[in-house]
């Protein structure tokens, strides 16, 4: 299907928007947005924005998010009862469902770096940003490169990023793929509404049975180096060292994790 984009905002709900998804998701297309993210936060539940390029994208702690045309920028709105403790890992769900997704679409080598990246091998593919929104609403941004050329506007990227048209052939257009992300998003908060982490903890660690290593820096203390072996029931890191013994770093400890190469490890 072909969603109609709206060039402009005039506060408020957007006056063009298209009812997608299983969920009935209302939909509104953007040529161009400084954060899909801050847009989102106007809206209620069950509306999602999407915008062909992003001005001032954010990853992570603020950091910069290349979002050029031709890549998928979208944000969704989901209800968020309970607070923020309650969805506390929620990107773990999402990453869980987008993974599903992606296979189904023939992309089954695709993985989850906790918490929020999504990669294939160990070039990035996807970046999950959740932000709390108004009461009782969380915002899920999803950036994906599909078609576009992010190294173009930052060199720095050509080794470490790939894209989805370069992985799928027969790839959908971005209107499909949408729907399908939407689909997914919902699916990860009746999932996560349902058995809180349980499930998505349990599958991811089947993802991460290979044990890359990583080093973790803390946002106190020094940082740990090791191998990564998934995480415990409560969601904190477990990583095994060099000896074989596990040590467990609570997840609200870390302030990065990056995989090693075999020369850095």
């Amino acid at each position: 299907m072909t969603i109609p984009h709206d060039p402009e905002y005039a506060g408020g709900l957007p006056a063009t928007t298209s009812v997608v998804g299983g969920a009935g998701w209302h939909l509104a297309v953007y040529e161009s947005a400084g954060s899909t993210n801050d847009l989102a936060r106007r809206l209620p539940p069950w509306h999602a924005v999407r915008a062909d390029q992003q001005t001032s994208g954010r990853g992570r702690f603020g950091r910069a998010f290349v979002s050029d045309p031709g890549g998928l920028w979208l944000s969704a709105v989901l209800p968020g009862e309970g607070g923020a403790v309650r969805w506390t890992g929620f990107s773990l769900t999402v990453g869980c469902h987008l993974l599903r997704m992606l296979a189904r679409l023939g992309l089954p080598a695709a993985r989850l770096r906790w918490p929020n990246d999504i990669l294939v091998g160990m070039r990035k593919l996807s970046g999950i940003l959740i932000e709390q929104g108004a009461r009782d609403s969380l915002i899920v941004g999803i950036g994906m490169n599909v078609r576009n050329c992010p190294w173009k506007e930052d060199s720095s990227l050509a080794p470490c990023t790939t894209r989805l048209a370069d992985l799928l052939p027969g790839l959908d257009d971005l209107d499909s793929l949408t729907i399908h992300i939407l689909d997914a998003l919902a699916d990860a908060h009746a999932a996560m509404e349902s058995h809180g982490l349980t499930a998505a903890i349990d599958e991811l660690n089947l993802h991460w049975n290979s044990s890359p290593a990583v080093e973790i820096t803390r946002l106190e203390g020094p940082a740990v180096r090791g191998l990564f072996a998934g995480l415990d029931r409560q969601g904190n890191l477990r990583i095994r060292g060099a000896d074989g013994q596990e040590q467990i770093v609570p997840h609200h400890h870390v302030g990065r994790l990056v995989e090693l190469t075999a020369a850095e490890s």
